[in-house]
Parts: C-alpha cells; sequence; structure tokens
C-alpha cells in the first residue's frame, strides 16, 4: 500500500465513512473473494508504481472479481491502465484516492467524484464525515453535492484549464449558505433545507467542538508560559520554540491516525515510525522557510499572536496587556 503522508493521513478519516447499506448488500457476493485478492496485494506490498505489473497477472477469473466489486460496467483492459486506475481497483472503496489530483478519482475505466474529495483540508475532513455518516438515503447525497469541484466541472464542458478547488470550512460553509439562502432565481425545496440544516448543524458542532477541546486544554498553562517565555527567551527564540510546540501536536494527531489506520503491529510501527518522521522533517522545513529573519516582522508576529492569546482570558485579567511591551 502507499505510505506517503498524504495519503495515510487521508485513509485515516476515510476509514471511518460508513458504506452505504445498497453498497455493502451490491458487494456481498464479490467480498470474500476481493478480500483473498486484497490480501496479496498487501502481502506483495503493492503501490502506485507496481500496481499495473500485479493486475497483469491476474486470472480473467480474478479480474471479474475486481470489476464487479467495483461496480465497474465494462471488463477490465489492462492496457489502457494508468498507475492511479490500476492501484485504485486494488483497494477498498475508502482507500481509493486522485493521486493526479486532476479532480476525480480513476479506478480503472471509470472517472469517480470522489465522496471524500483529496482537496479537503485535513483539518476539516474529520468533521465532514462525521457529518456524512449522520445522514441517510437523499439527505446524505444531498449533502455530497457540496463537494463538487465546480472548476473540474467547467473544464469539462468549457475545457479550460483545471486547478483543484481547496475544499475546506469556508467553502463548504459558502456552498452551504448558498443551498439555504438560494439567489439569482435559485430555489431549494423546505425538504432539502432540512436536510443541509442537520448536516451543517453535526459537521460544525465535530468541527468547533474539537478546536474548543484543543483550547481549553491548552488556554491556562499557555497564556502564562506563553508571556513569561517571550520575555525571557526573546521575540526570534521563543516564536520558533513556540512553532515547534505546535507541530509537536500536529505529530502526535497525525501518529494517532495512522495506528488507528494501519494497526499497531511491530512491522506497522516500525513504517509508522517511519512516516512520522518524515511529518516531522517537513513541517520543521516549512517552518524555517516562513520563519522571517527580520526582527521587526518577528517582533510583530510574536505580538499579534499574544493578542490572540489574551483574548482567551476573560476581560477582568486586561492588565497583562502591559506584558506586551517588548524592548526594542
Amino acid at each position: 500500500m502507499e505510505t506517503s503522508i498524504e495519503y495515510q493521513s487521508y485513509i485515516a478519516d476515510t476509514k471511518n465513512l460508513k458504506t452505504t447499506q445498497g453498497r455493502l448488500d451490491y458487494q456481498a457476493p464479490y467480498t470474500n473473494d476481493f478480500e483473498a485478492i486484497f490480501s496479496r496485494v498487501m502481502d506483495e506490498d503493492i503501490k502506485l508504481s507496481t500496481a499495473k505489473n500485479f493486475i497483469e497477472n491476474l486470472s480473467p477469473g480474478e479480474l471479474g472479481i475486481i470489476q464487479k466489486y467495483n461496480g465497474l460496467a465494462d471488463a477490465i483492459d489492462k492496457g489502457s491502465l494508468n498507475a492511479e486506475a490500476a492501484y485504485n481497483l486494488l483497494m477498498h472503496d475508502n482507500e481509493q484516492y486522485d493521486f493526479n489530483k486532476d479532480g476525480t478519482t480513476q479506478v480503472g475505466a471509470a472517472n469517480i467524484m470522489s465522496t471524500v474529495p483529496a482537496a479537503m483540508t485535513p483539518d476539516i475532513r474529520g468533521a465532514y464525515i462525521e457529518a456524512l455518516n449522520s445522514l441517510e438515503g437523499k439527505d446524505r447525497l444531498m449533502a455530497i453535492t457540496l463537494t463538487f469541484d465546480t472548476a473540474r466541472i467547467t473544464f469539462l464542458i468549457n475545457n479550460t484549464p483545471y486547478t483543484p478547488q481547496t475544499i475546506d470550512y469556508a467553502y463548504l460553509s459558502e456552498k452551504v449558505d448558498q443551498m439555504l439562502n438560494p439567489t439569482g432565481g435559485g430555489f431549494t425545496s423546505e425538504e432539502t433545507k432540512e436536510g443541509i440544516k442537520a448536516f451543517w448543524e453535526v459537521l460544525e458542532n465535530s468541527y468547533n467542538g474539537k478546536k474548543n477541546v484543543n483550547v481549553e486544554e491548552k488556554r491556562e498553562p499557555t497564556v502564562e508560559k506563553f508571556l513569561n517565555d517571550l520575555r525571557t527567551k526573546g521575540a526570534v527564540v521563543f516564536l520558533a520554540d513556540f512553532n515547534k510546540e505546535k507541530i509537536e501536536d500536529m505529530i502526535k494527531e497525525f501518529k494517532e491516525k495512522l495506528v488507528k489506520s494501519m494497526g499497531s503491529t511491530p512491522e506497522n510501527l516500525v513504517e509508522i515510525e517511519q512516516l512520522v518522521n518524515a511529518y516531522r522533517k517537513q513541517l520543521l522545513e516549512e517552518m524555517e522557510a516562513n520563519l522571517d529573519d527580520d526582527e521587526k516582522n518577528i517582533k510583530i508576529n510574536t505580538q499579534a499572536t499574544v493578542k490572540i492569546l489574551l483574548d482567551l482570558k476573560d476581560k477582568e485579567e486586561k492588565p497583562l496587556e502591559k506584558l506586551l511591551q517588548i524592548d526594542s
């Protein structure tokens, strides 16, 4: 299986997406045979670069199982497969991925609009999946349409250059508002509005709840420690240390997702540690690239951050603001 940080983070979330009963019922006659093939895929550690070769060595009967399990209308044409199309044929639904970032997930000859698009930011993915899991039938389908990449649709219709649309909280919020408050002659039925409202309520509670938990866990010790470290370390060293603390939190969350997704066997733990180390290296490199060497700018950035943290305190604690003064 592919082990890139981005992909493993994605499937750590999508493994929580509930499969509809209709899909489960359809796949049921082919599941055991598909799992036997999937077991070989795991044993041979098939990746993007080797998936096509693996498929070329399958029997017609095995290809038929994969075709049926994935719900493909036509028989699999080995010669027409690219790496993404071949790899996704061998994966479960929630492990299929848009590796080339063209807006669709290629599964054999099919181009699928994924339920959880690769362009969705990791911070919103878990909340989105939780909200989808709370819906059934047409309410669920209507919620999925909120993530349709209009840039992809424009590309297909007008053959214009394609740039993936980042799907984050702001994007989904705007789409929900358009559904609930249509303009320009648009119309949304009251039944659809109720479904969208239910979806959005769950998503917001999940998304904001996670943020609030993190704030509550850290707000009291962070503010005092933050101000003290700022005074004693100086702006440059402080800002670097502050970013490293945030990075360690991100790494911890990433590792927990990997363990949940991949399991905790000794072999997997070794692989997980390698992925975590690569992720840490990537984040530290990004932090160093973003740190401004100009002390004046660092000072401004630090003061802005202090102000944000001070806003978390009660208004009675305003005297702390005097500590914002940093020596020139």
